[in-house]
């Protein structure tokens, strides 16, 4: 019977490594997350490791420790004193589960159409406004009320605040 296994891995290569895994024969697994970070001013979406520089590794009892020690980007066994340690193989099945979960998802925008909002920074910096449509992950279509006009802006959603619709 296979069993699961903590493999650690140098610094991020869990990839690389678990690449070189399925070269041999070896069935692997590394729990992705996404994460949304703000970069340069703007907000990207990065998929990262859940448990970073740690490999789930499904093989039999009967496995050559060597030959896994050597594959490149592993650096070696989690192991608990002379024990290596094990996973059990219904958290496996939940990590799997949620991750396809995720993998489904769409971000959801931060805004919704008709939203009120207030105009943070730039030429507009206090303007109420209210939300049109997406203009991609990071950007919002806005309406505004300009010089007696409604005008139309695409804008970073950095820039943009809820607001009470009292206010």
């Amino acid at each position: 019977m296979d069993n699961w296994y903590l493999l650690y891995s140098k610094p991020k290569q869990e990839t690389r490594a678990q690449q070189h895994l399925a070269n041999q024969g070896f069935e692997s697994f590394v729990p992705h997350i996404h994460i949304s970070k703000i970069r340069a001013g703007k907000t990207i979406t990065k998929t990262e490791p859940l448990f970073p520089r740690y490999i789930f590794l499904k093989a039999g009892s009967d496995i050559n420790l060597g030959t896994i020690r050597s594959t490149r980007g592993v650096a070696g066994f989690v192991k608990f004193g002379q024990s290596l340690a094990t996973v059990p193989a219904e958290l496996i099945q939940t990590l799997l589960t949620q991750q396809i979960q995720l993998q489904q998802e769409t971000p959801a925008h931060p805004f919704k159409v008709g939203q009120p909002l207030e105009v943070l920074t730039g030429p507009f910096a206090s303007l109420n406004a209210v939300f049109q449509q997406a203009d991609g992950d990071s950007r919002s279509i806005i309406l505004v009320s300009f010089l007696g006009q409604q005008v139309k802006l695409a804008i970073n959603n950095t820039s943009l605040a809820s607001r009470s619709a009292a206010g």
